[in-house]
Parts: C-alpha cells; structure tokens; sequence
C-alpha cells in the first residue's frame, strides 16, 4: 500500500529514502482550470460506478469514438468495472467533479507498464463542460504525476481526427507521431528526464 500524503505534500519517500513507485493519489484535492473553474479531483472507488456510467451516457457519439478508439455508442457495464477496479498503484482512476455543482465533470486515467517506465494516459471530459480548459487541466495533472513518480514516457494514442485532444497535448509539450499499423492513429508521447 502506498505511504499516505497530505494535501500538498510532495511525494518523494516512503520510508527512509525509497522512492514512492506508486501512481496512487490517496486524497482528494482541488485543481484551477485556466478559464478559473475549480475541480475536486479525488480517486475512484467502487460506488462510482454509476457516476461514470452516467459521465459517458453524456458524451456524444464521436467523443466515445475518441476516448475507445472503437464505434462504440454505449459503454457496458464491464468497462465501467474495469475502469473503476483499478490498483492505485500501477493503475490511477482520477474523476474531477465541478466543485460549483458537484456535477462529474471529467476523469483522468494512467495505465503504467510493471517497471512504472511508460504508461498511457487517457482524460475524458463531459460534453457540457468542454471548453472550460478541464483536458488541459487533468491531462496537466497526470504528466506532473508521471513525473513526479519518475516515469520515462506518458502517452496517448489518438485519432487524427482528435484535434482538440491533439492541440491540448502539442501545448503540453507532448509529440506526435505515426502509430504503427494504423493510419488512422497517432501516437503521442511526452518525455521525462
């Protein structure tokens, strides 16, 4: 289990000088969005289900497209599951609620490799909250943690089609190039030292 932190403490150690190897958040915390908007970002857990079930039934047709890469139009209660039953440790589910309305606003998902070297980042916004920089904020989030924790590479792969995702990764220094295997695809990655 990871060591716990307070609201603001910087990770670092656990014990004596170990390196925290973990993506775990174990508290909430409030992130700013550019436009000002503020977010509660806490972990997932178990009775969210529904929540994100409801995230998702918000969300157009294409922006499902987006964030599954397939032609899904529903997402079945197994995904939800499978995004909800993560390990907080190479595995991080983060939903960000509009703080004004308590409303689930987005969410923010890390995907790390065994040797926490590379995971994949995947941030979903509801359509009524677009435009209010929350990818910016949440995708931003999810790079300082990476980092933070010690991470080579975060990356995305995206649809070409994807272009308000792929301009908010390009601002965040994120690189895009072909995915192998298909044109429709790109890969985008951002690195740390």
């Amino acid at each position: 289990m990871a060591a716990r932190r307070a609201p603001g403490e910087k990770t670092g150690t656990t014990m004596g000088n170990a390196i925290d190897r973990t993506l775990g958040e174990p508290f909430s915390q409030e992130l700013e969005t550019r436009s000002g908007m503020k977010l509660d970002l806490r972990p997932v857990t178990v009775s969210d289900g529904p929540a994100l079930a409801d995230l998702f039934h918000r969300m157009d047709v294409e922006d499902l497209r987006f964030r599954f890469l397939t032609g899904l139009s529903v997402v079945k209660p197994h995904q939800i599951a499978s995004m909800i039953e993560v390990d907080h440790r190479q595995a991080e589910h983060l939903l960000a609620f509009d703080h004004a309305s308590g409303a689930l606003a987005g969410s923010v998902m890390l995907v790390a490799d065994k040797g926490l070297e590379i995971a994949e980042v995947a941030v979903v916004v509801a359509d009524e909250f677009r435009g209010k920089g929350i990818g910016w904020t949440l995708l931003r989030h999810a790079a300082d943690l990476a980092r933070e924790r010690g991470l080579k590479t975060l990356r995305s792969i995206e649809s070409r089609a994807n272009h308000d995702a792929l301009e908010v990764e390009r601002t965040l220094g994120f690189r895009a190039r072909a995915y192998d295997g298909d044109p429709t695809l790109v890969l985008v990655e951002a690195e740390f030292n």
